[in-house]
């Protein structure tokens, strides 16, 4: 066990965390140099083609007799319930620093979960390769900023492999070794899982206490449910099996379960139902709901089972089934983020060869009930129940953490003040590139962040801000239901929750939208958005006008005044009995302008 360091890499997006890994792996030759490409610990096609970590991943290095075990983490905002779970699981974290881009909101955020835990972090600052660049400004930054003492920063970069000896002999010398008693029962906190054709649910755990072998009984803390140990080893490019595992390990155990559904994430593995959990559960609770049905109905048998396959192996996806009138049947999903939902759809499409159809996005809403006091959770307008049988809505609310250079701070306090936002402080400090930079804390409704808000603040900053943000819960607020109505019917899948003070601008934003994208007809269609009863918006899309004079050359003008007159009653005939079918094919293109 003395001989065992378990750490984690923690970074901001973009930081070079991917690339540093690989140089790690490389420089231990834990893989053949044939068998290493980039982004190395990025299995899916969709992490190399965006340059983004997805899954966390594990391997295990030997470096002068040590057992390394290299927990990676995800970088985006999305996933940082996985980042958590990595630092959960480690006795340590290198924290990675852009020398260009300096301390973000997510370096920052990262940087307190490690603290919050109590482990040591190792400063490492990056691409000091780069030509022309201040590395003294760089250091002065993580100095200030974080606290740490100038000689601890190990310069580095995983490119051309700079530091990386440093960086591995620091970790030996001041990550301490795993903790726990051989002696005692088994006890394994599991950090993650996946699902694996020939070997079932496997579980990647760390060993707090005892021994474990194959062929043993182990037990889920949470539930008792018992599963018998099939394969358990090591991670290191491959699957390594071993007889037995012991205290301070990382390793893999194979459970033959069919579904990840069966594995709750955080939990303990016990042998002895009395041992103590390491942490307390906490979900992973989806931010973002979302429809998905399949454009073709011929798809439906293929649609089902590809959702079924698919959250086989992501615990953090959900589904319910659901219908609609227009699009038929569907799931309502639930999402950790706007990225894992696009994730979730590019996979549909891409492994399973289905074009679907997903729904604007929403957030979850608390209805209170007025005589129970009974908390309804609610994420679409259909779900809404009569308003005097409400207490009250509340909505959830994320603490925001921006940074951003210094000449943005009125831009900034105005555009998150415009989406609701409540300042809460803000600080300034010297950035790595000599630039002024201000920390803005802001609680903001997740509603008015989930919508195009981080596209928004990058146009607003000329793509200098970065954002990290964490849930911190419900605040009583008036949400109502805005209806939609085409030639003075309710489209009622059209219907969304919204707070009253941006009803008015975004019932504007959407009719005008409708208005491009529905086919003229010969008679006039009215585009209307309703509140509490009220139109509040309203646009028309203008008919058809047939020349019925056309063939008229001169002659009695009343001819061409009947003519007229005639066109006339006939568009009102229309108007009376016209009615406005909207197709799936139309509902698809609303939706996804809006």
């Amino acid at each position: 066990m003395d001989k065992i360091r378990n750490f984690s890499i923690i970074a901001h997006v973009d930081h070079g965390k991917s690339t540093l890994s690989d140089k790690l792996i490389e420089f231990t030759h834990t893989v053949s140099v044939r068998d290493l490409k980039d982004q190395y610990l990025d299995n899916m096609d969709l992490e190399r083609e965006r340059g983004i970590t997805i899954k966390l991943q594990t391997i295990m290095m030997e470096y002068k007799g040590y057992r390394l075990n290299l927990i990676d983490t995800p970088g985006h905002v999305d996933f940082s319930g996985e980042v958590a779970r990595s630092l959960m699981a480690s006795d340590g974290a290198l924290l990675l620093v852009d020398v260009m881009g300096g301390i973000e909101a997510q370096t920052l955020g990262n940087y307190l979960k490690a603290l919050d835990l109590g482990i040591p972090v190792i400063p490492i600052l990056n691409k000091v390769d780069i030509e022309n660049i201040d590395i003294e400004k760089s250091i002065d930054s993580i100095v200030n900023i974080l606290g740490f003492d100038k000689n601890e920063i190990i310069l580095a970069s995983g490119k051309s492999g700079i530091g990386i000896e440093k960086i591995l002999d620091t970790i030996i010398e001041k990550i301490p070794a795993p903790s726990g008693d051989i002696n005692k029962s088994f006890r394994g906190f599991i950090f993650d899982s996946f699902f694996d054709e020939y070997k079932g649910v496997v579980l990647l755990v760390k060993i707090l206490d005892g021994s474990l072998k194959i062929s043993d009984k182990i037990y889920f803390s949470s539930n008792a449910k018992e599963i018998t140990v099939l394969d358990i080893g090591h991670i290191a490019g491959s699957f390594i099996p071993q007889k037995s595992v012991s205290v301070g390990e990382v390793v893999y155990i194979a459970t033959g379960l069919k579904s990840i559904k069966d594995v709750v994430i955080k939990d303990t593995l016990v042998k002895d139902l009395k041992s103590e959990p390491l942490f307390p559960i906490t979900e992973e609770k989806s931010m973002v709901f979302s429809s998905i049905y399949p454009i073709d109905s011929a798809d439906i048998e293929k649609f089902r089972d590809s959702v079924e396959k698919l959250s086989i192996n992501d615990a953090s996806f959900n589904y319910t089934p659901c219908s609609n009138s227009i699009l038929g049947f569907g799931y309502r999903c639930g999402f950790l983020g706007l990225l894992h939902m696009d994730i979730i759809k590019e996979r549909l499409s891409r492994e399973y060869n289905i074009d679907i159809f997903v729904s604007f996005p929403s957030v979850e809403y608390k209805m209170i009930l007025k005589n129970t006091k009974e908390e309804v959770l609610i994420s679409q307008a259909q779900d809404l129940i009569d308003e005097s049988l409400i207490d009250s809505i509340e909505e959830p609310y994320v603490r925001i953490d921006i940074i951003v250079p210094k000449i943005y701070f009125g831009v900034i306090m105005e555009f998150v003040l415009s989406r609701r936002g409540e300042f809460i402080n803000s600080s300034f400090y010297n950035s790595s590139i000599n630039l002024e930079r201000t920390l803005f804390n802001f609680d903001v409704p997740l509603s008015s962040v989930i919508y195009n808000f981080f596209d928004e603040l990058k146009s607003v900053s000329s793509g200098e801000a970065s954002m990290d943000y964490s849930f911190v819960g419900f605040r009583k607020s008036d949400i109502k239901r805005l209806d939609f109505l085409i030639n003075h019917e309710l489209v009622d899948p059209l219907s969304i929750l919204i707070h009253t003070q941006e009803a008015e601008r975004e019932a504007k934003s959407y009719v005008s939208k409708m208005k491009d994208i529905i086919p003229r007809k010969n008679f006039s269609i009215a585009i209307q958005a309703t509140l509490d009863g009220k139109i509040i918006a309203r646009e028309d899309v203008k008919p058809f006008r047939k020349d019925v004079t056309q063939k008229l050359y001169g002659g009695d003008p009343t001819r061409r005044m009947k003519l007229l007159e005639k066109q006339k009653k006939g568009k009102k005939k229309s108007l009376m009995f016209g009615k406005v079918e909207i197709p799936s094919d139309l509902f698809i293109k609303l939706y996804s302008q809006l």
